[in-house]
């Protein structure tokens, strides 16, 4: 999931919107609510910067809410990879069929002993198949070929080459887990795990909890509540006045359907109590922070891995080899058949 960056407004649009926040703000703080008069009984020119104001208070909303709802779409070239068996196009629909989700899929090694199952990989927001862990990952995608376990890495909703869609940060998108793990049992996989990053953590998260077909479960760099990382994060990363936020989620319910600050992966952990999950975490993301790592673990029961790494999503990207070894060993201890 990438920051959200500050959108191009104009000194006024902005200035309006900062006096529209701080009175709604400062009205929210006392506990009353903002009187505003009827433009009837201001004057003229009052009556136009009252106007004026409300309306680049919205637009200003719509155009954050506009950003942090829709991806930037990238995609990989599917080009043979050295000592990496081929990879198969798929596509299917998402189970709640509002979407089509396109996918790669690499059987497991014809020379692995045991097949032990499959694996669904699930990217974060702005990525994409192959590149789960904001690195290229199809060299991880071949260790687990070789142990033994099929990997179908999937596009998102809104994502690559999936159908086009807005982001709901996991709620919408497990059921693009949901899919996949229909198209894996339509294979022949009866044990199925998920592997997902970032926003892809927290739709594994929420799948898994409404899915017992997913034996088993790896969160990397999840959040725990949207509401919570949006609050800590918008000030920050925007550079808009936090009084803008509500009308900006206002928004994108609006837009979406979906009341966002109630998207929480921590939720779907409660559900996963005794089912094998690990979550791992860079102690050094300043984004999603190790915090939310801990709180998904303790609410599972799960086992939790924090990395002395910097970044969100950062543990793989440092530390290749003790990743690979670390969450192929698990998948293939809890899908051996």
């Amino acid at each position: 999931m990438t920051p959200l960056h500050r959108p191009r407004v104009t000194r006024s649009l902005l200035g309006a919107a900062a006096l529209m926040a701080l009175a709604a703000g400062l009205s929210a703080a006392q506990g009353t609510t903002l009187a505003v008069q009827p433009l009837a009984t201001l004057g003229g020119a009052a009556a136009w910067t009252c106007g004026s104001a409300a309306i680049a208070y919205t637009a200003l909303c719509g155009l954050v809410a506009r950003h942090f709802t829709h991806c930037r779409r990238v995609t990989l070239p599917l080009a043979a990879q050295p000592g990496l068996p081929p990879l198969r196009t798929v596509r299917f629909p998402a189970r709640d069929a509002t979407a089509s989700i396109e996918a790669w899929y690499l059987e497991a090694a014809a020379s692995s002993q045991r097949p032990r199952g499959a694996v669904v990989f699930v990217h974060g927001k702005d990525a994409c198949r192959g590149e789960l862990l904001k690195v290229p990952t199809l060299a991880l995608a071949a260790h687990f070929a070789a142990a033994g376990l099929a990997v179908l890495m999937i596009d998102l909703r809104g994502h690559g080459r999936s159908s086009a869609a807005t982001l709901t940060y996991g709620l919408r998108e497990r059921h693009d887990v949901l899919g996949a793990v229909d198209w894996l049992r339509a294979q022949g996989h009866r044990r199925i795990g998920v592997l997902g990053a970032s926003m892809g953590a927290a739709a594994a998260l929420l799948a898994a909890a409404e899915e017992p077909a997913l034996a088993a479960v790896v969160a990397d760099s999840a959040f725990a509540d949207f509401a919570q990382m949006i609050e800590r994060q918008f000030a920050k990363l925007s550079r808009l006045p936090r009084g803008v936020l509500p009308g900006a989620l206002a928004i994108a319910r609006l837009s979406t359907g979906v009341a966002l600050d109630q998207v929480r992966p921590l939720d779907g952990a409660r559900a996963l109590v005794g089912r094998p999950l690990l979550v791992i975490h860079s102690a050094g993301d300043r984004f999603v922070p190790a915090s939310d790592a801990q709180a998904i673990a303790a609410a599972a029961g799960a086992e939790l891995w924090i990395t002395p790494t910097p970044g969100h999503i950062g543990s793989y990207r440092a530390l290749a080899d003790a990743y690979t070894a670390r969450v192929l060993g698990f998948f293939t201890r809890h899908l051996d058949t």
